[in-house]
């Protein structure tokens, strides 16, 4: 079964390490109406009926009217076949939260929630000039578990300021949270961010690499102590709160993606909405073409495979390879794969290839070595 994304594009400011699609307009009634426009029309034609997993990701979903969220859900509901236990998921920032919202959140039938709270240390969310700060956050996980059990917590590492310190205190703050579900991002400097300009002018104080290594170190130590499964290098769960959306995306199943920006598969294709607010919703009013499409060839079809698989605890299966692609993986591979089994970076049986907790530290190497 697919995936359907909403992008919803608003923030309330830019953080500093953020360079996805978004706006901090507080006008946002053209853009959502244009949103509910395109899941109307259906201009790229995908055949996709059976939707598994809904997920509002943004910029920030959680700022915008409940009345306009639960428009979009009865749209997509109206359009396609919504599994009954379609898991629907809405991004919120701490700040967002209250006992109303909660409440309307629940109503219109979202059912899992993914709280970016990035840090719970005063200076770092300050330097990532986040919203919300280390006591709202707090607050607003207290709150929120009062209404849903199926949620998520984002954090960050390798951020300035950050430190094997204050990565293990966020843990021991996340512990007594006890959520379901944790995601830990490595922050990575991108394009035409504060950051990156911060940097070129040697404004910006990151951590050495392998003061980042030792975060990420204790990460996976400390968490499997606490009883998370990590089950993709960024995500760990409880048992039974694996994020169901994110899962389709590495197990290579079809989604759909709605509003400026968002990103659409079929298996065949890949698909990108315009990344302009203004332009977005003129090409769709005007019933013109208002994406972009690229045809995937075998070969990229093979390393999208090994670079999605990798990362996650099923691992690249051989036997799939060869199924799906026709390729003779572990042959193909294999004195590249000697040299990382000598290395202790992955390990593999018949079937499977792992990372190994070392490898998980250094996967971008590898995947590089074993992709076509």
């Amino acid at each position: 079964m697919a995936g359907v994304y909403i992008h919803i594009p608003f923030c309330k400011k830019a953080c500093h390490y953020c360079n996805f699609h978004f706006s901090t307009l507080n006008k946002h009634d053209d853009i959502l109406n244009t949103i509910i426009q395109e899941i109307e029309i259906n201009q790229k034609k995908f055949k996709i009926k059976n939707i598994s997993t809904i997920y509002f990701g943004g910029g920030t979903p959680s700022i915008i009217n409940e009345n306009f969220l639960e428009i979009i859900l009865r749209k997509i509901i109206q359009k396609y076949n919504v599994s009954k236990k379609c898991e629907i998921t809405l991004e919120a920032n701490p700040d967002d939260i209250s006992e109303q919202k909660l409440e309307n959140w629940k109503k219109i039938g979202v059912n899992r929630l993914s709280l970016g709270v990035q840090s719970f240390n005063k200076s770092i969310l300050k330097k990532l000039n986040r919203v919300h700060s280390s006591d709202q956050a707090k607050k607003s996980i207290k709150l929120l578990k009062k209404y849903f059990e199926n949620f998520s917590i984002d954090l960050m590492f390798g951020t300035p300021l950050s430190s094997v310190k204050t990565v293990t205190s966020d843990l021991k703050t996340l512990k007594s949270f006890d959520p379901p579900h944790v995601s830990i991002y490595n922050m990575t400097i991108e394009n035409k961010t504060v950051f990156q300009k911060q940097l070129e002018n040697k404004k910006l104080v990151l951590p050495k690499e392998d003061q980042i290594l030792k975060q990420y170190d204790i990460i996976l130590k400390k968490l499997e102590g606490y009883g998370y499964e990590n089950y993709e290098i960024s995500n760990f769960s409880k048992k039974g709160f694996y994020s169901k959306h994110n899962s389709n995306y590495w197990n290579d199943e079809q989604y759909i993606g709605f509003g400026p920006s968002a990103h659409s598969y079929d298996k065949k294709y890949r698909y990108w909405n315009i990344n302009k607010n203004k332009a977005y919703i003129d090409l769709i009013n005007k019933k013109k073409v208002y994406y972009e499409k690229e045809k995937l060839t075998l070969k990229q079809k093979i390393n999208e495979y090994i670079l999605t698989r990798i990362r996650t605890n099923k691992g690249i299966n051989n036997y799939e390879l060869k199924k799906k692609y026709n390729v003779q993986f572990f042959k193909e591979k294999s004195s590249e794969i000697l040299m990382l089994l000598n290395e202790n970076l992955i390990t593999k049986d018949k079937l499977n290839l792992n990372l190994t907790n070392k490898g998980k530290k250094i996967s971008d190497y590898i995947t590089e070595k074993i992709m076509y």
